[in-house]
């Protein structure tokens, strides 16, 4: 046993044990429906206020705890497969690194007020030495300060040669307000650690097309000791004052100053001592022999805001001023700074809240972009009981959510589409800014856990990886549309149905390929025994992807680029699986790709990267509150 599975093991075995003693006492949730109170850092940006959090019961969909990796295994690299409406912030940024699935991002933080203890303990374990461990602890003191802490730490082997990969993230969260609702502060600290072998794809499938029950790891790889590893580490101070002593029912108007300090600094690395060997690479800038790329970037920045608060029309305006300092050092060094102005308008009601807001950069080296969001969500009351009508006991106070947000942007490329220097890969280019209109409207039922939607997205002077796996630029303008619809049945009180279908498609095909239609559904049985004690749900999870183009990675680069010579999905993923809950404990034994073999041999979802193979997993999940 290494090493690193010792500290595994050992970590799940203190957690059983920890658990195991504090069985008897954490039998009951709590009775308070407001015990805990959540707001995103997202929302915290937007002066959005904290909500009540109903503790989680449920039971459905918890065997799926990561997204299905494109590349094959967890921590891996993976390119998305759904079409998103997402934002950024404005400014300097170096290149977005494609482990959404495997980091915590900073709209990932949230902030939390308890009302006492409240902690979250989750253990892992599967096939080829997967191996999971969560914790969320959160604690509120005297009502006003709280700390929060988020872990999460897992790796495993994979199924083919060089996969092995192994993450750490690590989030602490606080905030205060001062009982005279005067001063107040939000942090937090984050750290993501990512490390894993790059094996470059299958050399050779011609083995596996002809038996598909072959051992994988005789599959001759195309890398044989490439690594790369990915940090980040980012901290962030937000501190505000209300100017005016006294806020009251009285006052009109509130008057506030904000602070924020942010540092981020982030590394990568990319090594591959065996180029002459595996003879992967054609291109040699630096060393013919070993490769050693590198590349840290650090980045500062102060913002100084003004709001004022409208209390008899629950409005705020906000003004500001944001000052950023970039460093770059690869094989030479540079150096990017930015002053950004902000603006903004914000309102929240009891069934209404949204804002508009827009970003312009002043000066510096993305002098010219700018980025104008607007955000509107609605609810309303479907049903009113009166006494004339009565009204199914479930329906009552059922709300219809739409939520309708627009984007508008305009800013220069990630800083690798124009400059990079590497063993394998150097360019320098002038590409001008890209443009990006994006919109998404969507109609939720939540107590009837449906919802439908569309986005739209369309992007002038797109950039992207090329056939080359090198920068290129579109000349025309590309039209992204994806419509999506999810719902949940449950018949006869216990034959369960959770159906997802999105269908998406672009103008441009070649250039943002994606699967048409994709499928996620699951059918299941589900019951409570002894007296209601044990919660079940025993059934199947299907995903499917139609026939596409499956965009290609490269690991020189740890990016994606367009490839137009294989077709991957057509495929259907079956797992199955068994859930249970027992008071605070829930927990689950899951057979992932339970079809593998029966199903034919396409399971790829990238070029060269096939899916794991048949596979064991079990889970357990453990709440606590004291």
């Amino acid at each position: 046993m290494t090493k690193l599975q010792y500290t595994f093991s050992s970590i799940l075995l203190f957690s059983l044990m920890c658990l195991s003693v504090g069985l008897k006492s954490q039998v009951n949730y709590p009775s308070d429906s407001s015990f805990i109170s959540i707001l995103s850092n997202e929302h915290k940006n937007n002066y959005q206020t904290f909500t009540y959090s109903k503790i989680d019961t449920s039971i459905t969909n918890f065997q799926n705890y990561f997204p299905r990796n494109t590349n094959g295994n967890l921590g891996l690299p993976s390119s998305p497969l759904l079409m998103n409406y997402q934002t950024k912030a404005l400014g300097f940024n170096l290149y977005n690194a494609p482990y959404n699935n495997d980091v915590i991002t900073n709209n990932n933080i949230a902030y939390y007020q308890t009302k006492g203890p409240y902690a979250s303990l989750t253990g892992i374990a599967g096939s080829k030495q997967e191996q999971t461990f969560k914790l969320l602890f959160s604690n509120t003191f005297k009502n006003k300060l709280n700390l929060t802490l988020g872990f999460n730490r897992y790796s495993g082997l994979g199924f083919f040669k060089q996969q092995q990969s192994f993450t750490n993230n690590f989030y602490a969260s606080s905030n205060y307000t001062h009982k005279n609702n005067r001063v107040g502060y939000y942090t937090y600290f984050l750290f993501n650690k990512l490390k894993h072998q790059e094996n470059g794809g299958i050399k050779n499938d011609s083995l596996f097309l002809t038996d598909v029950t072959i051992n994988k790891q005789i599959l001759p790889m195309n890398l044989s000791s490439a690594k790369r590893e990915v940090r980040n580490t980012t901290y962030n101070l937000d501190a505000w004052y209300r100017l005016n002593k006294v806020e009251d029912s009285s006052t009109v108007l509130s008057h506030f100053i904000n602070y924020t300090f942010n540092y981020s600094g982030n590394y990568s690395k990319y090594v591959d001592l065996n180029d002459t060997i595996d003879k992967y690479y054609q291109v040699h800038y630096l060393d013919t022999v070993k490769t050693r790329d590198s590349t840290h970037w650090r980045s500062f920045s102060n913002t100084i805001n003004y709001s004022i608060k409208i209390n008899p029309i629950h409005t705020r305006l906000e003004l500001g001023f944001k000052n950023e300092y970039n460093q770059v050092h690869q094989y030479r060094d540079s150096l990017f700074m930015n002053n950004i102005i902000n603006m903004g308008a914000y309102l929240q009601r009891k069934n209404y809240k949204g804002f508009i807001k827009a970003n312009y950069i002043v000066n510096g080296s993305n002098i010219g972009d700018y980025s104008i969001d607007a955000n509107n969500q609605y609810q309303i009351k479907l049903f009113e009981s009166n006494k004339k009508r009565d009204i199914e006991p479930s329906l009552k106070n059922e709300y219809l959510k739409i939520k309708f947000n627009v984007n508008y942007e305009s800013r220069h490329p990630d800083f690798i589409y124009n400059t990079w220097l590497s063993n394998h890969y150097a360019w320098s280019n002038t590409f001008v800014p890209t443009q990006k209109l994006q919109g998404l409207f969507s109609i939720c039922v939540p107590k009837a856990n449906g919802e439908v939607g569309v986005i739209y997205q369309n992007t002038k002077n797109m950039l992207y990886m090329n056939e080359l796996a090198v920068p290129q630029q579109a000349g025309v303008s590309i039209q992204n549309v994806s419509l999506y619809i999810r719902k949940e049945f449950l018949f006869f009180k216990h034959l369960g149905l959770n159906a997802q279908y999105n269908y998406q498609t672009s103008s441009y095909q070649a250039i943002v390929s994606m699967p048409n239609h994709i499928v996620n559904s699951a059918i299941y049985f589900q019951g409570n025994l002894f007296k209601r004690a044990l919660q079940v749900q025993i059934g199947f999870n299907v995903q499917y992807y139609n026939a596409f183009n499956g965009m290609a990675y490269m690991p020189a680069t740890n990016l994606y680029y367009v490839q137009t010579d294989k077709m991957v999905g057509n495929y259907p993923f079956v797992d199955f699986f068994l859930n249970a809950r027992i008071k605070p404990v829930r927990f689950f034994i899951k057979i992932d790709h339970l079809n593998q073999g029966f199903s034919g041999n396409n399971y790829y979802l990238t070029p060269g990267y096939l899916q794991n193979d048949r596979a064991i997993k079990f889970g357990l999940n453990w709440l606590f509150f004291d």
